[in-house]
């Protein structure tokens, strides 16, 4: 914040030299004058006692009329004076009342900024600022999100804040409360079609990443609007995947990784989806078999491709397992949940994450490509995670104080096949 009272201060400057400019004006005035210099007043009167003098000496005036004369001489120099010094005084009698502007100005400005600034609303930016750069840790984490739910209830009409805590109840897998933020922001903004299609995203893993109705009439509205959205062209090419329509999921993906950066972890994965859908294509005998409508209880095709690559070659390479246990020492209920997930150091979004509860530690826990939370983002995309093992005493998806964890800070890939440990036994 260090900048922001440089600004404040720079500000303040002009104003505090306003109010003292008058002042040291004054005093330089004061001291140009000669100090011992007599007024005009006092000049003409020592001018009249002297001729007042020579007239008695001479003989004019006797010494009752000098002393009546000299007194008179006397008063008429006090009256006159006495102007001149309440004129000065009217002058300079304002100082005081500048001294305290100059320091009360500065200090009320103050006060009312952080009474009707946006003091909150910056820290909040800076606080979402660290994060994205993966400067921030759990505590800032669950502080954010805290200030966000904060402010979208206090501030209803502020959707862009409610936007950026839905993403973050997704990414911390409080799906739930993404997709209720979701559909506010929707309904104030029927328009906004990329809106659109992250609430279609969060249904879809809401519904334990399977289609339903909701999602692909979410999806269609979506692509009535952006042929090209990736998000929903996603969505598109996993459903026709699910009813076994190989070819339009091919079609679909290759739209959206057409619209990536070549070379990105989304385009990656889109690239092996449309590997994986010409691969079926090719077991099936080229036949395309389309379904009049999705089935909601058939299994989705992200899970296919996962078992798929489990039992495979390249799905043994994208597999973490780990055992996680719980420290003696840490108390909680048995139905404490428990999130364990694999991510990367500059991102808090999870790659692939397992849930479970307190009462099923010790356990082995499998990441994989079936885990994975988003499209495009996956084991496969990366080299390097972190795991982690949180137990939740809040019972929430989102880090947050009086958790305990544990966590193997850098996991590389080369040894993502050894036997690994978690012991959950420090407190956030």
């Amino acid at each position: 914040m260090i900048d922001l009272w440089l600004i404040l201060a720079l500000l303040l400057l002009p104003l505090a030299a306003f109010i003292a400019w008058p002042m040291f004006r004054t005093r330089r005035q004061r001291q140009e004058e000669s100090p011992g210099k007599d007024s005009a007043q006092a000049v003409l009167y020592r001018e009249h006692l002297a001729e007042l003098e020579v007239s008695r000496a001479s003989g004019a005036v006797d010494d009752a009329q000098y002393a009546s004369l000299k007194t008179e001489l006397g008063r008429k120099l006090l009256a006159e004076e006495g102007k001149a010094y309440q004129l000065s005084a009217a002058r300079t009698g304002g100082r005081g009342l500048l001294f305290a502007l100059a320091f009360a100005v500065p200090f009320a400005a103050v006060g009312l900024y952080f009474y009707w600034g946006a003091y909150d609303d910056l820290a909040l930016y800076r606080d979402i600022a660290s994060s994205h750069s993966g400067a921030s840790d759990m505590v800032v984490e669950a502080r954010i999100t805290q200030q966000l739910q904060e402010r979208a209830r206090t501030h209803p009409q502020d959707l862009s804040s409610r936007y950026a805590l839905a993403q973050r109840l997704l990414v911390s897998n409080d799906i739930q409360g993404a997709v209720t933020q979701y559909r506010y922001i929707v309904a104030h903004e029927p328009e906004a079609a990329n809106v659109r299609a992250e609430m279609a995203q969060a249904l879809f893993f809401a519904n334990g990443s399977k289609m339903s109705q909701e999602v692909l009439s979410e999806v269609s509205q979506v692509l009535d609007v952006q042929p090209n959205n990736t998000t929903a062209l996603g969505l598109a090419g996993i459903a026709a995947f699910d009813r076994e329509d190989f070819s339009g999921a091919k079609s679909f993906w290759q739209r959206a990784l057409a619209q990536l950066t070549p070379g990105s972890n989304a385009a990656q994965a889109l690239a092996a989806g449309v590997a994986r859908a010409e691969q079926a294509m090719a077991e099936s005998g080229g036949q395309v078999a389309v379904a009049d409508a999705p089935s909601s209880e058939s299994e989705p095709a992200a899970e296919q491709r996962g078992q798929g690559e489990v039992t495979g070659e390249a799905g043994a390479a994208n597999r973490i397992v780990v055992n996680v246990t719980l420290a003696d020492t840490v108390q909680s209920s048995p139905d404490t949940p428990v999130f364990i997930y694999a991510r990367t150091a500059d991102s808090p979004m999870p790659l692939a994450i397992v849930r479970l509860s307190a009462a099923d530690l010790p356990a082995e826990v499998v990441l994989d490509e079936s885990r994975a939370m988003m499209p495009g983002r996956s084991l496969k995309t990366v080299d390097e995670v972190q795991v982690v093992a949180r137990l939740a005493i809040g019972g929430n998806a989102r880090p947050a104080p009086g958790d305990w964890q544990g966590e193997i800070k850098t996991l590389p890939r080369a040894d993502w096949g050894k036997p690994l440990q978690i012991l959950i036994d420090q407190k956030i």
